[in-house]
């Protein structure tokens, strides 16, 4: 099983490589015009016993040009007609009574031997087997008990009945009839309970004395058909030979030989203009990808996304294809994949994706791109159901969304063809909800796995993460619960501040609840979670408080593949520290230690540094939080939580961690305001209230009657109560 797996992995590997392997990219893209092609052509190969008589058609045919052709099937009952009255011509054998004769003293001499000799079974068999005889054990235990006079008495019995026989007409193609005057003349002169052995042994001996003339028939019956005139159809062009589902005839497939289609030839011509379709129309997509959405193109695995739900939603409408029923095209489920494309990727791709698929699908139904519009509908609302999604059941709305849109559609499209019946409506708008339910269970089923497998993170995940009762989170909230509020606070700030700048918020505020979640290993090491004056660190040496600080980054990327969170959530546990100086405990080892034996870099986080504008966000809300919260000042100044804001985002941006994160100055100003405005509300002093009031919420809280009077001061009690909350 190990070796399995590990072949597995290495073909994973060298599929994905790197982010943006040119030569896999290729290799895969090419790859998967080979398999849509296949999928939109396969149907044109022809396959064995395509066309036959009695054999359903699986389309419709038309004649490709007016002819008139023999009906083969007609004119032939009417030549068996003719010919049903034709008599035998018989040629007489002069010769067949001599040759029965002589054949018959034959046996007879055998007979007589074998009987002397006391010859087994087998030697009668092989004897009477160059006549054509089959003796039974029976008849030859009866041979042999007759003694020499009556073998004579049969052998004459015989010869005299085959020459009254032969005073008739023996026919050669009346051996029955042959056999019953055998029968009858030979029970004249022998015991008729020996008669029926005797006849089945020598019946085969006797030889026709008028013998059919198969080549005088042959001339007269030549003769007879050629007088006869044969059946003619005329078939005129685009007439409709044979249609779907219908069993073809004689006639019929004579009709489909005539015109060259039961041989089951390739149409090159057709699956060029096929081939050459496809291309163009993929070419049109490739360079839009390239060129307007370099970051897609540039991820390996979503362009392997688009391309395995656009070879599955193939895969599935080649399936409806073979059922060859008209309606059920209307069922190919492409919501499905625009709703995928949306959640996994973003709206515009799916868009793209959507109209691509519309183009090309009909290929599949015969050309019918009435089917389009009702794909490029169906589609279109199936993504924009979910550009904002925020839980799982969204998917399941999108469903019901896209049948809705599908079956006015579909009704406005057929409304274009007068000769529907009004079932055909129904059947229409029956297909139009199914393909909606269709969308919503594959949307819903498929999901998961193509997280997993193509390794994103949808925003279904996402909020999935963020509920509260995630097991880490709640271990987070019940081992570390300074923690878990600092990282409550840190995703509100990036959150927002991502709104700002157009990075993805969602991501940055889940990201932001597990950042710190190494910190459950040795969580009141840690400031967030030290209640009191009990510091383990007072007790150990400096640097080796800063390795267990530096290792809740690592000690959080361990916890967070054992839970099986997103890679770009681990991606962002790992940077969010960057290459930061753990400044208290280096200056703290500056003073006990010589300068000489201290590195630095023992202080330093691992890093890396944030690669992106999320995981930086995250690092700038993490230090701007725990700096404003600790800090000993008047939290109500607007302008001095602004000025620590942006001396700390300064600080970042000269210590050069922010280089890779691709934030711009205006960015980061947007930050540093975001941040100050979010702070400033949540830290800013409560006012005290003076004693009297508080004396006066006392007695109002301890007051109350049912009169109007005492409901509204109990009324104030509670909001006074609230007021008194908010103080504490």
């Amino acid at each position: 099983m190990d070796s399995i797996k590990k072949v597995f992995i290495r073909i994973k590997d060298k599929i994905y490589g790197s982010k943006n392997d040119r030569t896999r990219k290729i290799f895969i893209s090419l790859l998967f015009c080979l398999v849509i092609l296949l999928i939109l052509t396969v149907d044109m190969i022809p396959r064995e016993m395509e066309f036959a008589v009695g054999q359903e058609s699986p389309v419709d045919i038309r004649a490709p040009e007016t002819r008139t052709i023999i009906d083969e099937e007609a004119t032939g009952a009417r030549q068996e007609l003719a010919l049903e009255n034709l008599s035998p011509i018989y040629q007489e054998n002069r010769q067949a009574l001599e040759i029965t004769r002589e054949k018959l003293a034959e046996i007879f001499d055998f007979l007589l031997e074998a009987r002397e000799e006391e010859a087994s079974l087998n030697e009668a068999e092989v004897f009477f087997a160059d006549y054509d005889l089959m003796i039974t054990e029976e008849q030859w235990e009866f041979f042999l008990g007759l003694s020499n006079a009556e073998l004579a008495a049969l052998r004459l019995q015989l010869e005299e009945t085959l020459s009254s026989l032969y005073q008739g007409p023996l026919y050669s193609d009346e051996q029955q009839d042959n056999r019953e005057q055998f029968r009858e003349i030979f029970t004249d002169l022998r015991d008729e309970g020996e008669v029926d052995n005797l006849i089945d042994f020598f019946a085969p001996l006797l030889v026709p004395n008028l013998v059919v003339d198969e080549e005088a028939v042959a001339e007269r019956e030549q003769t007879i058909l050629a007088g006869i005139e044969p059946v003619t159809t005329t078939v005129r062009s685009g007439e409709m030979i044979v249609q779907q589902g219908q069993e073809i005839s004689e006639l019929e497939f004579q009709l489909l030989e005539e015109f060259g289609l039961s041989r089951g030839e390739i149409s090159w011509f057709q699956i060029t203009g096929i081939a050459f379709y496809f291309i163009i129309i993929t070419l049109v997509i490739f360079y839009y990808f390239i060129n307007y959405h370099q970051e897609i193109w540039q991820e390996n695995n979503q362009v392997f996304l688009l391309e395995s739900l656009i070879i599955i939603l193939f895969a599935i409408a080649w399936i409806i294809s073979r059922f060859q029923l008209e309606f059920l095209a209307y069922l190919a489920p492409v919501a499905m994949v625009s709703i995928l494309v949306t959640v996994l990727i973003k709206t515009a791709a799916a868009v793209a994706v959507t109209i691509y698929i519309s183009l090309l699908l009909p290929v599949l139904f015969g050309g019918n791109f009435l089917l389009a519009a009702s794909y490029f509908v169906g589609g279109m609302v199936g993504a924009f159901s979910v550009a904002e999604v925020s839980q799982r059941s969204d998917l399941v709305k999108a469903g019901f969304n896209v049948s809705g849109a599908l079956v006015l559609t579909i009704m406005v499209l057929n409304f274009l063809n007068p000769a529907q019946l009004l079932l055909d409506y129904i059947i229409f708008a029956g297909i139009g909800l199914a393909n909606g339910l269709l969308v919503a269970i594959l949307a819903n089923g498929l999901l998961p796995y193509l997280e997993n497998g193509f390794k994103l993170t949808s925003a279904v995940k996402l909020l999935e993460l963020s509920n509260p009762s995630h097991p880490l989170l709640k271990r987070l909230l019940i081992e570390a619960p300074g923690t878990y509020h600092h990282s409550v606070l840190v995703g509100n700030l990036a959150e927002n501040a991502a709104d700002q700048i157009g990075a993805d918020s969602l991501l940055t505020r889940v990201a932001a609840y597990y950042h710190d979640i190494g910190k459950l290993k040795r969580p009141f090491f840690f400031s967030d979670n030290q209640f009191g004056d009990n510091n383990p660190h007072n007790d150990i040496k400096p640097n080796l408080s800063a390795l267990i600080i530096r290792s809740h980054v690592r000690d959080g990327v361990e916890l967070a593949r054992e839970y099986n969170l997103p890679q770009e959530i681990i991606d962002i546990i790992e940077q969010h520290q960057g290459t930061n100086l753990i400044s208290y405990f280096y200056q703290e080892a500056q003073q006990s230690e010589t300068r000489s034996s201290l590195n630095e870099s023992d202080f330093r986080y691992e890093g890396p540094r944030p690669q992106t504008k999320e995981a930086a966000l995250i690092m700038l809300a993490d230090v701007c939080e725990a700096a404003v919260r600790s800090k000993n000042f008047n939290k109500s100044n607007h302008s001095r939580i602004e000025s620590v804001v942006r001396g700390l985002i300064r600080e970042k941006l000269i210590e050069n961690e922010l280089d890779e994160s691709n934030l711009t100055l205006k960015e980061l100003n947007l930050i540093g305001e975001s941040f100050s405005r979010i702070l400033t509300g949540i830290y800013h002093q409560r006012v005290e209230y003076p004693e009297e009031i508080e004396e006066e919420m006392g007695r109002l809280k301890g007051s109350g009657s049912g009169d109007k009077g005492a409901d509204n001061k109990s009324g104030s009690g509670k909001n006074n109560q609230s007021g008194a909350a908010d103080r504490n």
